[in-house]
C-alpha cells in the first residue's frame, strides 16, 4: 500500500488464457483455524507443516516456503510446462490471490513497475490503538518470517511514527481485494476473471472418505444434539433452541481433517495430482465430453431461489395470526398472506386437487397424497442437469453427471428443501380450505390453539431447514448500514 520503505508495485497481465490449480475456502488467510488444511494436508500429509519447525507461527507466516513448495510440487510433477500445465495456485484470503510460479512463462507480460513509497512526515505522529496492534503483529512476522530459495525476505522494519498511511493502509487492502464480489456473494460470480471447472474437483466431503466422514457425522451428532439422520432432538426451552440453530447452521466452520487416517490423505493426494494431469491435456472451454456445464451455476440457482424467500416464509409462520382481540378480516388477511407466499415457493412443482371440497373424505386423502408425492418428485429433480440441459445428454454424459458427489449433493439438498416445503404447502392449503375459505368467523379457543400449534410446528422445521442448510452468509445483514467513513 506504499506505506514502507522501497515499495514497487508491478503489474502484470496474462496473453493468454491459463491453468491454476484452485484451493478453495479461506485458504490465504494465515490462521491455525482450519483454513490452511487443506494446503497443508496437501504438501505434507498432516496440518502442522514440515517436520523441524521451531514454533507453528514459523510456518504459519512463512509464505515464501509455502509457495515455493507448491510451485515445486507442479514442477516436480512435470506439470507446469510455461504456457501449457499448470502455472499458478490460486487462493483466498479477503480476496482472490494468485502464486505465479514462473515469470518468464510466455502466458505472463510485464504492464509496469515503479516505486509507489510515499515521502515521510516531517514530524512524529502518534501511533492508533489498531496500529500498536499491527507492530506487535509484524515484529512477529519479522522475527518467524522465512525466505524461500533464492528470494530476499520482505524489509518489515516500518517507521511508524512517521509513515502516513498506515492507519489505511488495512482498510484500502481490504476495500480492494473485495470489490468484484457481486452483491449476492454468489460463488460463480464472485472473481470474474476466474471459471472454476467445478466438474474437476477433490473434495474432503466426497463419500471416498468414508473414515474421515464418520468421525465427523460423530463429533457433530454429539455436540449439536444429532439423531442419526442428521435431526436436531435438544432442548426444547426458546433460549436453547435458538442456540442450537446458531450453532447448527454455523457448524462447517469447526470441520477440519486433523483425524484423517494416513490411507485416506494417501488417496487425496494421489486423487489431486490425477486431476491435475487431466486438466493440464483438457480443453478449459469444455467440460464434460464437449458440453459446457458448471455445477456453481446449479447451486447459485438453488440458492437465490430459496435463501431469501425461506427466511420470508419462516417469519411469516412466527407471526401470531390471531393476537388479542383482532377481526376475523385481519386473521385471515394474514393467512392469506403466508398462503401466498407458500404458493409461489410450490407453482412450479405442485398441482392442486380441485375438486377437493366436493370428494369424500377418502378420495379427498387419496388425491391430496397423489399430488403431494407428485409434486415432491418434481421439486427434487428440478435442478438436474438432464432435466434443464438444452442438449439431450448422452447416456454417458448423464451417467458421469449423475455420479459425481457434487450431484448428489444436490440431491440431497433438494430432497431437504422440498420435503419441508411441500408438507408445509399442503398443511397450509388444508388449513385454509377448513377455516378461511368461507366469509371470515371468529375462532372459538380449541380453533385458535389448533391454528397456533400447525403453525409452530411447521416455523420449527423450516427454522431447523435453514440451520441444516446453514447459508448464514445470505441471511446475515444490519438493520442500519454504517456511514460511508466508518473503518472499524
Amino acid at each position: 500500500m506504499g506505506s514502507t520503505r522501497n515499495t514497487c508495485l508491478s503489474t502484470y497481465q496474462t496473453t493468454q488464457p491459463v491453468k491454476c490449480l484452485y484451493f478453495d475456502g479461506a485458504s490465504g488467510a494465515l490462521g491455525e483455524n482450519g483454513t490452511m488444511d487443506t494446503q497443508m494436508l496437501f504438501l505434507y500429509g498432516n496440518t502442522t507443516g514440515p517436520p523441524g519447525q521451531i514454533s507453528s507461527a514459523q510456518f504459519l507466516w512463512d509464505e515464501y516456503a509455502r509457495a515455493q513448495n507448491l510451485c515445486d510440487w507442479l514442477q516436480g510433477h512435470g506439470l507446469d510446462a510455461p504456457g501449457q500445465g499448470i502455472e499458478g495456485i490460486v487462493r483466498m484470503s479477503a480476496g482472490f490471490e494468485l502464486i505465479w510460479c514462473n515469470f518468464s512463462s510466455p502466458s505472463l507480460r510485464l504492464v509496469s513497475r515503479f516505486n509507489v513509497s510515499v515521502p515521510l512526515l516531517g514530524y512524529n505522529r502518534i501511533p492508533t490503538s489498531m496500529e500498536d496492534s499491527q507492530q506487535s503483529d509484524r515484529t512477529l512476522f519479522a522475527t518467524e518470517q522465512g525466505k524461500g530459495e533464492g528470494l530476499p525476505a520482505p524489509d518489515w522494519e516500518i517507521d511508524w511514527e512517521h509513515e502516513p498511511f498506515i492507519a489505511s493502509q488495512q482498510w484500502d487492502w481490504f476495500t480492494s481485494t473485495s470489490r468484484t464480489y457481486s452483491s449476492e456473494d454468489l460463488a460463480s460470480a464472485r472473481e470474474p476473471s476466474m471459471r472454476l471447472l467445478d466438474a474437476d474437483l477433490v473434495s474432503l466431503y466426497s463419500s471416498e472418505y468414508q473414515q474421515h466422514l464418520l468421525s465427523l457425522v460423530e463429533r457433530e451428532r454429539e455436540h449439536l444434539n444429532l439423531t442419526m439422520l442428521g435431526i436436531w432432538h435438544g432442548d426444547a426451552s426458546q433460549k436453547s433452541r435458538r442456540d442450537a440453530m446458531q450453532q447448527l447452521m454455523r457448524r462447517r466452520s469447526r470441520h477440519r481433517v486433523g483425524d484423517i487416517n494416513s490411507q485416506e490423505i494417501a488417496r487425496f493426494r494421489r486423487n489431486i495430482e490425477q486431476l491435475v494431469a487431466r486438466v493440464v491435456n483438457k480443453n478449459p472451454h469444455e467440460d464434460h465430453g464437449g458440453h459446457t456445464f458448471s455445477w456453481s451455476h446449479i447451486c447459485d440457482m438453488i440458492v437465490k431461489n430459496f435463501a431469501k424467500r425461506l427466511v420470508q416464509l419462516q417469519r411469516l409462520l412466527q407471526q401470531d395470526f390471531i393476537g388479542d382481540g383482532e377481526r376475523p378480516a385481519t386473521t385471515k388477511r394474514r393467512f392469506a398472506l403466508l398462503r401466498e407466499r407458500a404458493h409461489a415457493l410450490l407453482m412450479p412443482f405442485f398441482e392442486y386437487s380441485l375438486d377437493l371440497e366436493t370428494a369424500s373424505g377418502t378420495k379427498q386423502q387419496q388425491q391430496q397424497s397423489r399430488k403431494a408425492h407428485a409434486s415432491l418428485d418434481r421439486c427434487k429433480r428440478w435442478y438436474l442437469p438432464w432435466l434443464t440441459h438444452k442438449e439431450a445428454p448422452t447416456a454417458e454424459l448423464k451417467e458421469s453427471l449423475g455420479q459425481h458427489f457434487v450431484g448428489h449433493a444436490i440431491e440431497e439438498v433438494m430432497d431437504g428443501i422440498c420435503s419441508i416445503l411441500v408438507g408445509a404447502g399442503v398443511s397450509i392449503e388444508k388449513t385454509w380450505l377448513r377455516d378461511f375459505n368461507h366469509e371470515p368467523k371468529k375462532f372459538d379457543d380449541e380453533q385458535q390453539q389448533r391454528l397456533r400449534d400447525e403453525m409452530r410446528i411447521w416455523h420449527d422445521k423450516v427454522e431447523e431447514l435453514t440451520a441444516w442448510l446453514g447459508w448464514s452468509p445470505h441471511w446475515m445483514g444490519c438493520d442500519r448500514l454504517c456511514a460511508w467513513d466508518v473503518q472499524e
